[in-house]
């Protein structure tokens, strides 16, 4: 039996991982060291519409994210939103990105060159030239905290020949990968290979809750989700909440689901922050709340907002010094969160945002917060919650979705929509920090599953025989 796990959402993704390519990347690596059976790894081609094969050694590189495949250049791998060119022959496309987009092509070219010769006298001056191509945004998303700055490369310098499935291989598609793969195609394929497919689905949310998604995105992850509960010989989902939200909705359909396996995810408790590392300027050990999460309408930002303002009126935040933190770079749908945060009245001052931050100074935010809130509409798990608990933070959670399952006794879970709930709580724990003493004792003793315990429960999930796999036994 093989293990094949595709890596196209990591291999496009830049920037620190947050969410699912956090998840994605944990698990990639603790298959990249499986040692009870082989592992291939693949990406999708979008032109070619076939699996690529991905050395061992690329792998690593797009695990770690040592380089990101930019991937604007090719067409929509689900063919969900098409432009005049994507029908074009491959030299008439990358003639026209040719004309239409220079710099970008001569970016992924001298990422290319330096992925290749990263000893040349000559990467110097290419990264000199690099440096000026790039938007400010572009290279404090290439600036690793590690000193190293990633490479930004072409879909050729990650992708080999055609992987060739066989009878007996186990391939897995993970979280995201409804955006960056066509999995009616893959499916083809394992089925007339003999191999089996397995999703790993973090949550249904854009069905459930379309208002917070671009239409586009919405129209594409239900044309995956249904595609999958049609095509794929098993799921691993995350929740209890996931799996019944999961079998609510096949149900509603008329659709068989295939089978289901239940793993939880892990946790980041063994981040290290850096010996010399500093907290931002203006943040004091002690005196700030932190909320870990891309922004976007569905994390809830909004009532933090209203609550916070609440609690500068009435003297709770000058009588204590405290500030709010939000930690996440900007998500989707975010205009109106974002403008919102932007022109209330307290921003830059006691309500601080901070965007692309690093694992180590995340760490620091973690460790020197006073407690940790998070008011998600909705959640297919969780993990910025369980994080929190892992450093021992006492947290004011919401009961959206899967939180409460995750979270359990070990926080305090409040209705995400009361907005006086939030703002009792939240001043009594700012005011008394004895009320919030109970919940850090618990979180004391939290014992976080760590990312290679899941990873592996995942990936003996993946790996387990099928009916039609497992050979009766002989008397």
């Amino acid at each position: 039996m093989r293990l094949v796990v595709d890596l196209s959402s990591m291999a496009r993704w830049l920037g620190p991982p947050v969410g699912l390519v956090r998840v994605q990347r944990h698990y990639g690596a603790v298959a990249a060291a499986l040692e009870a059976c082989e592992v291939a790894f693949t990406v999708f081609d979008p032109i070619d519409r076939i699996l690529r094969q991905v050395s061992a050694r690329t792998a690593a590189e797009i695990i770690a994210g040592d380089i990101s495949c930019d991937m604007s250049f090719y067409p929509d791998p689900a063919r969900i939103k098409m432009r005049f060119y994507d029908r074009w022959p491959n030299w008439a496309r990358q003639l026209l990105m040719a004309i239409i987009r220079p710099r970008r092509i001569l970016i992924t070219e001298i990422g290319a060159f330096g992925r290749h010769n990263p000893g040349s006298n000559f990467l110097h001056f290419l990264e000199r030239i690099e440096n000026r191509l790039m938007k400010g945004t572009e290279r404090r998303l290439i600036a690793r905290d590690d000193g190293w700055r990633v490479r930004i490369v072409p879909l050729r310098t990650v992708a080999g020949n055609k992987y060739s499935l066989a009878p007996g291989d186990h391939l897995l598609l993970m979280n995201n990968d409804w955006a960056h793969t066509d999995i009616e195609v893959i499916s083809r394929e394992c089925r007339s290979a003999g191999a089996k497919l397995i999703v790993l689905l973090n949550d249904i949310i854009p069905i459930q809750f379309p208002e917070w998604y671009k239409p586009h995105d919405v129209r594409r992850f239900t044309d995956y989700v249904n595609l999958a509960i049609r095509l794929a010989d098993r799921f691993i989902l995350t929740s209890k909440r996931v799996t019944a939200d999961v079998g609510e909705y096949a149900a509603r359909l008329g659709i068989h689901l295939p089978e289901l396996k239940q793993v939880s995810l892990g946790c980041d408790s063994a981040r290290k922050s850096k010996a010399d590392g500093h907290l931002p300027d203006g943040l004091e050990a002690g005196r700030y709340i932190l909320f870990v999460s891309t922004i976007e309408p569905r994390k809830n930002h909004s009532l933090l907002m209203d609550v916070w303002r609440r609690l500068v009126l009435d003297g709770t935040v000058a009588h204590s010094g405290m500030k709010l933190v939000f930690v996440g770079r900007r998500g989707w749908m975010v205009d109106d969160v974002l403008a919102k945060l932007h022109s209330h009245p307290d921003h830059g001052e006691s309500l601080i945002h901070l965007d692309n931050v690093d694992d180590g100074t995340l760490s620091l935010l973690y460790r020197n917060s006073a407690f940790c809130v998070y008011p998600s509409l909705y959640e297919g798990y969780g993990l910025p919650p369980v994080e929190a608990l892992a450093y021992g933070k006492a947290l004011i959670a919401s009961t959206g979705g899967a939180i409460a399952e995750v979270v359990g006794p070990l926080g305090l879970c409040l209705d995400p929509l009361d907005v006086e709930g939030w703002e009792n709580a939240m001043r009594r724990w700012i005011t008394s920090p004895e009320a919030r003493a109970s919940y850090e004792a618990k979180a004391g003793e939290f014992v976080a599953r760590s990312w290679e315990q899941a990873g592996r429960e995942t990936l003996e999930a993946a790996l387990a025989p099928f009916t039609d796999e497992v050979q009766p036994r002989r008397g």
